[in-house]
């Protein structure tokens, strides 16, 4: 704890300082470098770190074509290649860190402050993502890396990177209409109007993994599910969108860049709370997409 707690604050202080230029370039080579030993050289840390090293030891590297068979084909695609090559389990964690981290410095560089923004994120996307949750940490890198083309007004790079990352964690592709987001100002019924267009066909590729969502999430044929952090991390989140909601205004002016990504989100917020009265661990998994 001492170690997490000692990171967050450096990152914190470092957040800060007015840094900038060259130091500034050095500092975020130094930072990924150091994220990918940390996250990426980790032993038996995390609550999924059993589940995905027995999932890639038991994995049938020998025929390519089980591909075809998985409803996320990237992350079979990125085991196997690892496993083929006679690598340990250690190197994919080592290959999800460099993505995760290239992509979350990549986002991170759009603001101001970029070493304070990883500092705000450290606790939920580093320590209870990337650490644990392998498939849904790379679809999150693929969507920092959609929100980073967001904000660059790049449509299409939008549409691709959501579009890889759902083949790592197959829930994200429920961000599509994002795409139709871009380069434009939004009231709540236009977010509506994006996610009516788009919702069918997002619909349609997420059917493989719907009827394991329901059983899951609805159902609870595997037993009842809950998580307690999941509701403490939705409050954070509506906190933040009302008090956004508020000044709305102000914040048009001092950030117009990232004004209609904000305000989507902020709207993505508010829509999450019915979420929390089906399930808890839904909400937990959804969470992570808002948090960036």
């Amino acid at each position: 704890m001492i170690l997490y707690v000692s990171i967050f604050i450096s990152l914190a202080l470092l957040g800060m300082t007015n840094v900038s230029g060259p130091r500034r370039a050095f500092l975020f080579c130094v930072l990924y470098v150091f994220f990918i030993l940390f996250v990426g050289a980790r032993l038996d840390t995390g609550c999924d770190f059993a589940t995905y090293f027995l999932r890639f030891k038991y994995l049938l590297f020998n025929d390519i074509t089980s591909l075809l068979d998985t409803s996320e084909p990237g992350f079979f695609l990125l085991s196997y290649l690892t496993k083929k090559a006679g690598l340990e389990y250690v190197w994919l964690n080592v290959f999800a860190a460099s993505i995760f981290f290239y992509y979350l410095i990549k986002f991170a560089r759009n603001h101001p402050r970029p070493f304070l923004l990883i500092a705000l994120v450290f606790p939920i996307l580093v320590i209870q993502l990337s650490m644990s949750g392998l498939r849904q940490a790379l679809a999150v890198a693929f969507l920092m890396g959609a929100l980073d083309a967001f904000l660059h007004g790049k449509r299409l790079q939008v549409f691709i990177y959501i579009l890889i990352g759902s083949t790592f964690h197959q829930s994200l592709i429920l961000l599509l209409p994002l795409a139709l987001m871009v380069g434009r100002s939004y009231s709540f019924a236009r977010v509506v109007g994006a996610i009516v267009i788009l919702l069918p066909l997002a619909a349609y590729l997420l059917s493989g993994r719907a009827e394991v969502y329901q059983d899951r999430y609805i159902e609870e044929i595997y037993g009842e599910m809950d998580s307690g952090g999941a509701i403490f991390r939705l409050g954070l989140l509506v906190i933040t969108a009302a008090i956004f909601e508020l000044y709305t205004t102000r914040m048009a002016r001092a950030h117009p860049g990232e004004y209609n990504l904000m305000r989507v989100f902020a709207l993505v917020s508010f829509a999450l709370i019915p979420v929390m009265l089906i399930n808890t661990v839904a909400l937990h998994r959804l969470v992570f997409y808002v948090v960036p």
